[in-house]
């Protein structure tokens, strides 16, 4: 079914949290000759977005006031969205009671879309209880409680990710629509790395953060690869380290600095524009991705099925080939150019592969380059059109 375009479909998206990416993203699809977007956020959130290439004249936006809380706010959003509103899209809600217990009374008269990052906290909640973290207990399990209240309200949920999608039709009840809209769009750009510059680059975007990043293999690969091939390989760790756990792999890169490596780390919030040349300027990403994790809560996900790894868009935004473990459910739009490890020694010898012969890297930037054009903003914007519009049409 195609959207039967009679009128503009007046969409709003709501983000007073964090996920900056993600709204832009979902701000330029949503964007379309059919539709009229109404952004609803934070001044902070707006100072960072502004940073992002768009203009601004194409969207309205509703800021929370500085002494605004957050409930007001989202009342005021409500009576917006009741007035002059048709699908509003929910980018960031944490399950935890401070997020949940805020949306206990919001509830627009609008077509409401949730996008849920964490599948297993919204849609098979269960107890939980870790002796350790007996705080984290007790709000994980008044959360379970506050979800059942608030899912309900929704008339559908969006997933950045489509294998995320699939398993949940695969392994849940869940009777509403599901839309899968991605977390980054593929705007071709010039590749301004200088040809005089022959290192090899490897990035591992994202926080250094345990329940994202699992780095078992990865150092025992790069000092092996350092050894051989020190002269020709660069290293970035593009994340801010988080709690010890981050400290203790930013200090460990360090002191492979120290000894001579050729690695950039990063102490604090890496500025989007930074972050942007890192990702445009490297030869490949290196995603060591956690696969079983925990988030927001107690509750138990799996990166890939449960959960969007945002990691997958940095190489589908900046059309770069990439590593992750075996066992990450991989997009299969993005296979050709991924790259599969289950030990060190399988990640030392695929980059040696790429090392030691400048066709292969070539050959698998190509690839990369061909798949991520199957995420160019106008095939998501058809998609857009397609489904949530068709879908809002046909309500």
């Amino acid at each position: 079914m195609t959207f039967d375009s009679k009128k503009q479909v007046q969409v709003g998206i709501l983000e007073i949290r964090r996920h900056i990416p993600v709204l832009h993203t979902y701000m330029k699809i949503c964007k379309t000759k059919n539709t009229k977007v109404t952004v609803f956020t934070t001044k902070e959130l707006l100072s960072r977005l502004e940073k992002y290439e768009f203009d601004k004249e194409e969207f309205n936006f509703v800021i929370k006031k500085e002494k605004e809380s957050i409930a007001k706010f989202l009342k005021r959003v409500e009576k917006i969205c009741n007035e002059s509103i048709d699908i509003l899209f929910v980018n960031t809600i944490h399950e935890t009671i401070l997020d949940l217990i805020a949306y206990l009374d919001f509830n627009p008269e609008c077509k409401k879309v949730l996008v849920v990052h964490h599948i297993n906290a919204w849609l098979k909640p269960y107890l939980v209880f870790n002796p350790f973290h007996l705080v984290r207990t007790f709000d994980s399990n008044i959360s379970v409680a506050l979800v059942k209240f608030v899912l309900p309200k929704f008339d559908a949920i969006s997933v950045i990710y489509k294998p995320v999608k699939d398993h949940i039709l695969s392994n849940f009840e869940f009777n509403k629509e599901i839309f899968v809209i991605p977390s980054s769009i593929f705007e071709k750009f010039e590749d301004k790395k200088e040809k005089k510059d022959e290192k090899f680059t490897v990035v591992i975007p994202g926080l250094l953060q345990k329940h994202r990043k699992d780095f078992t293999f990865v150092f025992t690969a790069f000092e092996k690869l350092f050894n051989q091939y020190g002269e020709k390989l660069a290293l970035y760790v593009a994340g801010m380290p988080v709690g010890n756990f981050g400290r203790h792999i930013n200090n460990k890169f360090r002191k492979m600095k120290d000894e001579g490596y050729n690695i950039t780390t990063f102490d604090d919030f890496i500025p989007d524009d930074e972050f942007d040349r890192i990702l445009r300027n490297c030869d490949i990403i290196l995603a060591p991705i956690r696969i079983k994790t925990k988030a927001d809560c107690e509750i138990k996900e799996e990166y890939g099925k449960t959960v969007g790894s945002g990691v997958i868009y940095n190489a589908v935004k900046y059309a770069k080939p990439i590593v992750v473990p075996s066992d990450f459910n991989m997009l299969k739009e993005f296979e050709s150019s991924t790259f599969f490890y289950s030990n060190s020694n399988q990640l030392e010898n695929h980059l040696k592969e790429l090392l030691s012969d400048n066709k292969k890297i070539q050959l698998l930037k190509n690839e990369a380059l061909k798949n991520s054009e199957k995420f160019l903003l106008k095939n998501l914007q058809e998609y857009f059109e397609k489904n949530v519009l068709a879908w809002f049409n046909k309500n």
